[in-house]
């Protein structure tokens, strides 16, 4: 949980009728039932809702992944989204992790989840991200805490609001699972560069070191108030954390130092790390669907949302 996060969860939301989870850059998200959460928009960031909306509208248009998250209807000011039973990523990870007196430096790591679910995960991220490649979309945004996990030990990727088309400009992005380019970039050094596989594939690395190591990158240091800039320089000129002999490490390699043609072609690497079986092969229930979305128009029609302010 962000300090930000954890500032504002000291506060309740007016209703009783919705259980506040979290604060992200665009909305606020509640729980209202077992199977449906709603992101509704903090004042002034309607252009970040709007692109997400507008993201949902297009993946609405093609058969649904079972790697991205679903949703089930959209007001001007709010998604209602389906809900992740189990949280995400970042905490599941930061619930074994022991930090310093300021919080900030992992200084060990307590337990880690199994290797197989780490390996299932991975192997769902990327290929939800390959399936958002050939609908000319990346995500711009792949970290642990916008991976959702569900009641059935599966994993979807979340959090559309910074999507982009493959070759649009990065203005932004969040280290360690961005970097600004060096030399290697050419016109583009000193920027996070373009949408798509080079960008996208560096992010899922650092979630696969985050897996390995039970930490993110470089989360096992501080360097006090200039953290965060000797950090974006460390990487800029790829010096990346150590990943010695993880057997996963060469595929790490490989998504720092921009080695996958595409999205697809790393989903093939990661799907040969090992043998076992990690496709969600039940088919997606239509009807299920349906009902969850008359469920959130009812809701949207009460004037449930109003209430969802703070005291």
């Amino acid at each position: 949980m962000s300090m930000e996060t954890e500032r504002w969860s000291r506060f309740k939301p007016k209703s009783n009728k919705a259980r506040f989870l979290s604060l992200g850059s665009t909305g606020l998200a509640f729980q209202l039932s077992e199977h449906i959460v709603v992101k509704k928009v903090r004042p002034g960031r309607e252009a970040d809702l709007d692109r997400e909306r507008s993201i949902f509208r297009l993946l609405g248009r093609h058969p649904p992944s079972p790697y991205i998250v679903q949703a089930f209807y959209q007001t001007d000011d709010a998604i209602f989204l389906e809900c992740a039973q189990k949280g995400d990523l970042a905490s599941l990870l930061r619930q074994f992790q022991e930090r310093d007196e300021s919080g900030r430096r992992v200084v060990q790591v307590t337990r880690r989840p199994p290797w197989a679910d780490c390996l299932r995960w991975i192997k769902q991220l990327g290929a939800a991200a390959a399936w958002l490649e050939t609908l000319g979309l990346a995500h711009c945004d792949i970290r642990p805490g916008n991976m959702l996990l569900f009641a059935s030990g599966d994993t979807k990727l979340a959090d559309f609001d910074r999507a982009l088309r493959v070759g649009d400009p990065l203005l932004s992005g969040t280290e360690p699972f961005a970097r600004l380019l060096g030399r290697e970039g050419g016109t583009d050094a000193g920027t996070y560069g373009r949408a798509g596989a080079r960008s996208e594939q560096f992010a899922v690395g650092s979630v696969l070191y985050s897996l390995a190591r039970g930490h993110d990158p470089f989360e096992d240091e501080w360097w006090g108030y200039d953290h965060g800039p000797i950090r974006r320089d460390k990487l800029q000129r790829m010096e990346f954390p150590a990943v010695g002999d993880l057997a996963c490490a060469e595929v790490i390699r490989g998504c720092w130092h921009g080695r996958h043609r595409s999205m697809a072609d790393l989903s093939a690497a990661l799907a040969r790390l090992d043998e076992e079986p990690w496709e969600v092969t039940c088919e997606a229930d239509p009807t299920w669907k349906e009902a969850r979305a008359r469920e959130c128009e009812a809701v949207a029609a009460s004037g449930l949302l109003g209430e969802l302010s703070w005291i």
